[in-house]
């Protein structure tokens, strides 16, 4: 992890800094700093005390839910905007999930210690803070949704869309087939079809898309 003055970030990004300005309460951000990570490292670990409210100004991560046996379940997907650790601010959750970068992520960190009265305690914050809960609950129930009512071809498509770094798809196949919701046999004849469709090329043990526009048009049931 790379950290980056906040004053320092903002002389270079003054829409972004504007943005957050407006996002959180001036107390909260005298100890706030912009940090980045690397594609597929830990922005936050389970077995971890969690210490900073993040917020994802750029770059995208997914979050995984692991069982005491030590298995990961892929839940949900970050981008742009979202926070990570606001439900261990609000004290709701005790159980922390991995948090881990798609791709070069840059995030605003608000340390814990020193701002969670602050936070709590600014009404327009926490107005923001439950409209933003309300759809992240929204996209969740969504997924489930569409898990039944979307082909398997569909939500394969709109998953890699989702994951996919500088075009290119190299997620677990195990991993892929449990979140999108069928067998690893069906993922392979499905990645195969993409294949033989030219919407996607193999290269190694990754897929390179080839045709995006085809494949966003099958992820909405276009196609």
């Amino acid at each position: 992890m790379e950290k980056i003055n906040l004053k320092d970030y903002a002389e270079y990004f003054v829409d972004i800094y504007n943005d957050i300005q407006e996002t959180f309460p001036k107390t909260a951000l005298h100890q706030a700093f912009v940090c980045k990570f690397s594609a597929n490292e830990y922005i936050v670990r389970f077995d971890e005390d969690i210490q900073y409210l993040f917020l994802l100004l750029d770059g995208k991560a997914k979050i995984y839910l692991v069982h005491e046996n030590g298995k990961r379940a892929l839940i949900q997907f970050l981008k742009k905007d979202d926070f990570i650790g606001e439900l261990s601010l609000i004290e709701v959750e005790k159980n922390l999930k991995d948090v881990v970068a798609i791709n070069n992520c840059t995030c605003l960190a608000v340390p814990l210690a020193s701002s969670k009265e602050h936070l709590l305690n600014d009404n327009l914050f926490l107005h923001n803070l439950s409209k933003y809960l309300g759809n992240k609950l929204l996209k969740r129930t969504d997924h489930y949704t569409a898990m039944q009512d979307y082909e398997f071809k569909n939500r394969l498509a709109k998953y890699i869309l989702e994951i996919e770094n500088n075009g290119y798809f190299q997620e677990k196949h195990t991993e892929t087939a449990e979140y999108v919701g069928g067998s690893y046999r069906h993922l392979l004849y499905t990645l195969n079809q993409f294949r033989e469709e030219g919407i996607l090329e193999k290269q190694g043990r990754e897929y390179f898309i080839i045709n995006k526009e085809k494949l966003e048009r099958m992820s909405s049931k276009k196609d």
